[in-house]
C-alpha cells in the first residue's frame, strides 16, 4: 500500500459521533502508508478525541475553528485546500453532509469543502434511521452526482445499541479505496510549482460527470412504476449461497428518477444494503429469484411500466441440503436448474398499453444479444452495457449504456452518473 499512497497529501476529516476515535487509526495507517497527513475537526468531534491525538500522530497542527486569532491572516482553509491532494471525511455525520450538499460555511470541513479543489471522499456514519432519511438519501445522491466519492457504510451494531445500517467503513477498507481508486488522484488543476492550468472540472471524481439536479414534475402522474434491482441470493446449503456482485445503485437511481416524475413506485429488491433503497417507494424485499417473480406477478396488474434492473441469477441449486455443507477432502457436485425469467414472464402477458424495459449486462456481441433478448422476452426496450469495462461495472457509481427500442430507435448514452442514465432511460421510453 506504501507504493501507491507514498508522498500523497490527504486532509483527513473528522466529524463528531462515537466513531471519530477510529479515525486516530486511519491516520495512523496512513502515515505508515507514506502519506503526508493533516487533519481538520468539527467542534463537535474535539469532544470525542483532542486535537493533541492527532497533532501527535501527525506531526502537524490540527485544524480546529474557522479564525484562529495567531493565524487568522492565513486563511486556513484555502491554504490547506491548496496543499491537499484528496479530501477524506471519516467519520462523515449527517449533519456534515448536509452542509456539504447545501454549500454552507461555518466550520473547517465545511470551508475547505468549498474551497478544496480535489476529490473528496466522504465515510458516512450514523444511527439507521438516520441514515435511512429522505434528506440524508437526497444530501448523498446530490454529493455523488457532483463527483463526491461515498465509501458505503457496513452494518453492525451501533453506539445506540441498534444492529443495521450506519456503521463507519472498516479502516481496511477505507485505505483499500484510497488505495485502489486511480481517478483519486488524476490531476486536473494547475500542477504544483507550475502556472499551467488545465479547464476546471466538477469536484470530485471526473469519471462520473456531474449530473443537474432537475425539479419535480408531473410527467408519470397518475401511473405506476416497478422497477427490480440488486441480486438474488440461490442458497445451495443454510449459509451459502450463488449470486453476482449487482450493488442495486442502478435501480436506486431509476426509483428515484420514477418518484421525482411523480409516479407511484414500486421498487422490488433483492438483498443490498438498506441505505441504497430511496424513501418514497414501496420497497418490497426478496431474496431469491422465485421470491422476486412472485413480487412482481403479484403487482402486476397495477402497473403501467416494468423496468427489470435486477441482476437476477439465472440459476439455482436443485434441492439443496437442509444442513451446513463441511469439507470432506473430496470434490462436490452440484446439479443447478434454471431460475425463471421473470423479465419473459410478465412481457408474454402484459396487457395493452403496459410498457417492459429490460437490461442487458453482457461481456461480447452487445447489440447481437441485447436485441435477442429483446425480442425473445417480448420488451419494449433493452438497456445495455458492457461490463467489462472496468469503469462501469458492477458497482460502479457511473455507466455509459445503448437503449433499444423496439420502434427502431437506438440511443448511445455517454459515461454519466447513474441519476443521468436513469433520466435518459425515462426520456427515451415517453413516447412508447
Amino acid at each position: 500500500m506504501a507504493s501507491t499512497l507514498d508522498g500523497k497529501r490527504i486532509i483527513l476529516g473528522v466529524t463528531g459521533g462515537i466513531a471519530a476515535y477510529k479515525a486516530c487509526d486511519l491516520c495512523s495507517q496512513l502515515r505508515k502508508a507514506g502519506a503526508e497527513v493533516r487533519v481538520a475537526m468539527t467542534t463537535a468531534a474535539t469532544s470525542f478525541v483532542a486535537p493533541l491525538t492527532f497533532e501527535t500522530l501527525t506531526q502537524a497542527p490540527v485544524y480546529t475553528s474557522v479564525l484562529h486569532r495567531e493565524t487568522a491572516w492565513e486563511m486556513e482553509h484555502i491554504s490547506w485546500a491548496k496543499w491537499g491532494d484528496v479530501f477524506v471525511i471519516a467519520p462523515a455525520s449527517a449533519n456534515t453532509l448536509a452542509k456539504f450538499a447545501s454549500g454552507l460555511a461555518d466550520d473547517p470541513l465545511s470551508t475547505l469543502y468549498l474551497s478544496f479543489e480535489g476529490r473528496t471522499v466522504v465515510a458516512p456514519a450514523m444511527n439507521t434511521v438516520m441514515l435511512d432519511h429522505a434528506a440524508t438519501q437526497a444530501n448523498l445522491a446530490l454529493l455523488r452526482e457532483r463527483g463526491v466519492h461515498v465509501i458505503e457504510s457496513g452494518e453492525g451494531m451501533l453506539a445506540c445499541g441498534d444492529h443495521g445500517a450506519g456503521k463507519l467503513a472498516s479502516v481496511d477498507r477505507i485505505m483499500d479505496y484510497l488505495a485502489t481508486t486511480p481517478s483519486l488522484w488524476e490531476t486536473d488543476r494547475p500542477v504544483r510549482g507550475s502556472s499551467a492550468s488545465v479547464p476546471p472540472t466538477p469536484k470530485g471524481t471526473s469519471t462520473a460527470p456531474a449530473t443537474p439536479i432537475l425539479p419535480q414534475d408531473d410527467s408519470l402522474a397518475g401511473k405506476t412504476v416497478l422497477i427490480t434491482s440488486g441480486p438474488t441470493h440461490e442458497f445451495f446449503d443454510p449459509v451459502r449461497f450463488l449470486s453476482n456482485p449487482s450493488s442495486g445503485k442502478m435501480g436506486a437511481a431509476l426509483t428515484m428518477e420514477a418518484l421525482r416524475r411523480s409516479a407511484k413506485t414500486h421498487l422490488v429488491s433483492g438483498p443490498v444494503h438498506l441505505n441504497q433503497l430511496p424513501k418514497g417507494a414501496e420497497v418490497h424485499r426478496v431474496t431469491t429469484a422465485e421470491q422476486m417473480l412472485s413480487a412482481v406477478k403479484a403487482l402486476a396488474g397495477s402497473v403501467d411500466i416494468f423496468i427489470f434492473c435486477a441482476a437476477v441469477s439465472d440459476f439455482r441449486v436443485a434441492d439443496p441440503p437442509t444442513h451446513k455443507m463441511k469439507r470432506t477432502g473430496n470434490s462436490i457436485s452440484l446439479t443447478l436448474i434454471e431460475n425463471p425469467d421473470i423479465a419473459h414472464s410478465i412481457g408474454c402477458q402484459k396487457k395493452p398499453g403496459q410498457i417492459t424495459i429490460g437490461f442487458a449486462a453482457e461481456t461480447d456481441n452487445m447489440e447481437q444479444h441485447a436485441l435477442g433478448k429483446m425480442e425473445r422476452k417480448r420488451l419494449d426496450a433493452i438497456v445495455a452495457n458492457d461490463v467489462t469495462n472496468p469503469r462501469i461495472g458492477f458497482e460502479s457509481d457511473s455507466n455509459e449504456v445503448t437503449i433499444y427500442l423496439r420502434d427502431g430507435r437506438k440511443i448511445f448514452v455517454p459515461h454519466a452518473a447513474k441519476a443521468e442514465i436513469a433520466r435518459k432511460i425515462f426520456e427515451a421510453v415517453a413516447d412508447l
